[in-house]
Parts: structure tokens; sequence; C-alpha cells
């Protein structure tokens, strides 16, 4: 009896694996490219906010009251689940695996030929869990894209997006729509993975945009169609206005599914005591955070084209050529080079110079590149050598060519801000190199931690101190929030890092807080300007305890 049972068991198994041998093979690449990240000491600043702000949570502390940090609420609920950083980096992985897997699936609508897909597939790969541009690093990005591509999935599921595939599919009328609960629940769903996307981090809207994208290009091509039966383009409008509603009807409620979200969040802060902090640091101060960057850039005009007004006009530009050659462009490209474009968008939103918000343009960028990859291999098939060493080249169509040209332009496009902006992505063989001569032993744990930061050959020597200590919170005056998450301890006041502090002005509370908690530890960084304040009050109820190169360790007196 019990062999049978193992036997029918093991053959269900056995069919599952053949059945999702790639989709699994998928699994195993991206966690054999990110096996390196499970050695990594505790060396990145965001992820130890994050990991510190978890910490707290599960402390019993409010997020945006007793501690704050100016993203939206996800990415910290992330980090309380993880409990550790090996914990939040697993969890990045599973979240990375997820979102190549929905790549994979998404691909399939794109790309006829296996070839194809297989180049875009290893595109996104690369660039969403190697180094360079961070993604071995769980940041807000890595979730976002994960909820982006389950949106998308789900809204592959809906007579919109089917319509934008096969122009020629009717599109339902809005009594349907209302009918339909299946494209009404899918829909739905897809509009609240977009809002679970926007909580993970408030770029996620361009995500969420590319859903109306979707419906404009389904709007110009029924205008299209209408167009070739009707004499003026104002009678094609009118021909076009059932179009329209079902339009409209389908993309409200995909509307209502993530604003419903959103409100679900805000009810929740609402009961919890802290809607205005939430509505203050959670959701606005992502506003001020964007505007308050200021780079150099070689001219006016290209110092324009970086402010919220250069980058819609340079943005409606590219609608409206998409618009007008609409026809001369494949599925693939009218997609992906609108998606990139919203994404460039918002990895630029503020201007800053962090590889990984960029991460965000990899999904979309992966099927462009597989596009051009793809034109150049139809030209060279369809080019010979003629007379006189002449390549002389046959085709049906000035497609391949206008796609070419728009390929061109995206693909430059995003080199140029990436230099303009001066973004500098991480050495990647560098980083394999140090693992590979740890797991050799080459190295010791030790020169392959100081490797990361310099920083840390003291943080991992205080950290041993600051967890001997009895009390659950210390302060460190300094951009250091990896020695609170190193030590498992929790900050006095509200902020992890000093650069919050001189950013909200608030030195006073800061004081009043270490005078209230009075931490038995305070760390004080050497590299950091002196909060005001801090040192009398130092020298008149602590002693240094311990002396570091790059931070003092002050010990309560017990006079």
């Amino acid at each position: 009896m019990l062999g049978r049972w193992l036997w029918r068991n093991f053959r269900k198994l056995d069919i599952f694996l053949d059945k999702h041998a790639f989709l699994l093979a998928l699994a195993l690449i991206v966690l054999f490219i990110r096996v390196p990240t499970i050695a990594e000491p505790y060396w990145y600043g965001d992820e130890a906010i994050y990991l510190t702000l978890g910490n707290s949570l599960r402390a019993g502390e409010r997020l945006y009251v007793d501690i704050i940090d100016h993203k939206t609420p996800l990415i910290y609920y992330f980090a309380l689940f993880s409990g550790s950083q090996f914990g939040f980096r697993m969890l990045g992985t599973a979240a990375t695996i997820v979102s190549t897997i929905a790549f994979y699936i998404l691909l399939k609508d794109f790309f006829v030929r296996k070839s194809q897909r297989l180049f875009a597939l290893i595109i996104f790969i690369l660039y969403t869990n190697l180094p360079r541009f961070e993604g071995n690093i769980p940041n807000g990005e890595t979730f976002v894209m994960m909820f982006a591509l389950l949106g998308i999935l789900a809204f592959r599921q809906t007579r919109l997006y089917q319509a934008f595939l096969q122009p020629s599919r009717k599109l339902p009328h809005r009594s349907y729509i209302v009918k339909s609960t299946s494209n009404t629940i899918w829909l739905l769903i897809s509009g609240a993975l977009m809002g679970l996307a926007t909580l993970t981090k408030v770029p996620a809207i361009f995500d969420f945009a590319m859903f109306f994208m979707v419906g404009w290009f389904v709007y110009v091509e029924a205008i299209s169609r209408a167009k070739a039966n009707e004499v003026t383009f104002t009678q094609a409008l009118l021909a076009s206005r059932s179009s329209l509603g079902s339009i409209v009807t389908q993309l409200g409620i995909v509307f209502v599914g993530w604003l419903s979200v959103i409100l679900i969040s805000i009810v929740y802060y609402f009961l919890r005591g802290s809607l205005p902090q939430y509505i203050d640091y959670g959701l606005l101060y992502n506003f001020r955070y964007a505007g308050s960057w200021n780079p150099q850039f070689p001219s006016a005009l290209i110092a324009f084209f970086f402010t919220l007004k250069g980058k819609v006009l340079l943005f409606g530009v590219w609608v409206y050529i998409l618009t007008v050659l609409h026809k001369h462009f494949s599925k693939a490209f009218l997609f992906a080079s609108s998606w990139l474009g919203l994404t460039l968008f918002a990895a630029t939103l503020s201007n800053r110079p962090y590889p990984h918000y960029f991460l965000q343009v990899f999904p979309a960028l992966a099927i462009i590149v597989a596009i051009t990859v793809w034109i150049i291999v139809l030209t060279i098939r369809r080019c010979k050598p003629g007379k006189n060493g002449v390549l002389l080249c046959e085709t049906d169509s000035t497609k391949p060519v206008i796609e070419a040209a728009g390929t061109f332009i995206v693909i430059s496009t995003l080199l140029v801000t990436l230099n303009l902006l001066h973004v500098r992505p991480y050495p990647t063989l560098r980083y394999y190199d140090l693992f590979y001569k740890l797991a050799t032993q080459q190295i010791s744990w030790e020169e392959y931690r100081d490797q990361f930061n310099p920083v840390l050959k003291d943080n991992y020597q205080v950290a041993k101190i600051l967890r001997r200590s009895p009390d659950m919170e210390v302060f460190i005056w300094g951009n250091n929030p990896l020695l609170y998450a190193l030590s498992g301890k929790n900050p006095v006041g509200r902020f992890t890092v000093a650069f919050h502090i001189d950013d909200f002005n608030a030195y006073q509370e800061t004081i009043t807080a270490i005078e209230a908690k009075k931490p038995t530890l305070v760390v004080v960084m050497k590299d950091q300007v002196p909060l005001p304040g801090l040192r009398e009050y130092l020298m008149s109820e602590y002693i240094p305890n311990s002396e570091y190169p790059t931070m003092t360790v002050w010990r309560r007196s017990t006079r």
C-alpha cells in the first residue's frame, strides 16, 4: 500500500518536473548566479535601513511615527518578515525568480522564435542578478519588478490586452465588461498588483501607466480601422466611440484595483493612528526627495530635459512618433519602447546616479535589444554580395528600417542618460573573483569583508560591544545604519541616519530623545559634522569607552 502511494506521488513529481523543466532550470540559474550574495557582509546602506526598520517594527514601533524612512511601506515589511540579512537576500532571490519566470511567459506574446525569447531572457537575467546595477541587492526595484511583471501577466488575460496583440479582435461593449466576471477580475487583479508595486516604491506608478499606453494604442488602431471606412477623421472618431467607451471602462476597472490597494493602506494607517505621518513621509515626501538633487549638466537645454517638464515633453514627443508610425512598428516594439520610456522616466525621477534605479528599465530594454539583434540578423540573411563587393538587400517594406531607427533612438537615449547622470555601475568580475578566492580559502572572510566597505572592520568589532548592551536601543551619530542592522539594535529617536536628521532639521528632537532614553552606548562617526549639543551632553553623562579609526564608542557613566 505504502509502495503504491510512493510510486504514484513519484510519478506525479516526475511529470511535473518534465512539464516545467525549463522554468525550474531558470530558477536554478538565478540561484547559481546569486550564490555569492549569501556570503556578503552587512555593507549596503539602503539594505541596512530596511533591516533596521524591520527590527524596529518587530519591537512594536510604528512605521512613520516611531521610526522613519521615506519610502512606501511594503519594503520594510519584507525586511520584517525576513528577520535577517540572509532571509532578506533569500526573499530577494525568490522575487527575482518569480520575475524571471513571469518575464519569460510575457516574451511569448512578442517573439515567435525561441532564439529571440532566449536572447531577451539572457539579457534580463544578467542585468537583474549581477552586481553591475546592484541586481544582487534586494532593493525596492527588485520587488517592484516582481509585482509589475505579475501585474502584466494578469493584464494579459484581459480583452483589452488581447485587442492590443490582435487588432482584429473586437473589443467588448461596456455592458459585456460589467457582466463578464472573468475579464473584470483580471482587470482588478492587474491593478491591485500594480498597487502593491506602488506600495513598495512610488516610481512603480510608471509601470502602472503602461496599461494606459496599451489602451491608447488599441484606441489608435480602432481609429485607423474606422478611418479606412470613413471619409473624414471626425467621422472616424465618431465611429470609434464604442471602442473608446470599452477601453475607458476597462482601464477604469484597472484603476479601481490599483486605488483599492492604496486606500487599504490609508485605512490601515488611519486605524494605527499614524495616517498624517504616513501621508507626509510614506507618500508626499517622495516628491520632495525627487526635487532635492541638483546635478550639473553641460548646457541649459540638457538641464531642461532633465526637469519634470522636459521629461514629459520628451516622452510626449516619443508617444506622438509611435502613434503616427504605429503601423510601421511591431507590437513588441510599441509595447517595449513605451514601457522603457516610462521606466526611464521613473529611474531619473530624482536625477540621482544610483545604479539600482535603472533595474526598472531592464525588462523593456531586454525586449528592445532582442528586437535590434533580430533586425540585424534578418538584414544579413536578406543581403547578398553583388558586383564590386556592394551588398544588395531585398526587403518588402520599410518596416525593419523604421523599427531599427526606433531601437537606435531608445538605446541611445538610455546610454546618454547614464552618461549625463554619471551612473557608475559596480564591477562584476571582481565581485565573483573575490567570492571564488573566499570559497577556495585563498583569502579569509575578514579580508573578503573589508573589500566591500572600509568601515566594516570597525563595524564588526563595535557590533560585538553593542550586542552586550542590555538596552534594545543605541544612538549612532553618522550615516552608518549598517551598525544598527549588524548589532540588531534599534535607533534612539525616529531616524536611522544623520542625513535624515539634517534633512528634517531634527537636531533638538534627536537630543531630546537621547536625554529621555539615556542609552547605555552612543557611537559617534568621526567623518560626521558634529550634532549640535551632542558633545556637551556626552561630556557630562558619558565617557569614551572604545576608540576606533572611524568611530568612537561612548558608555554612559555610572557616577
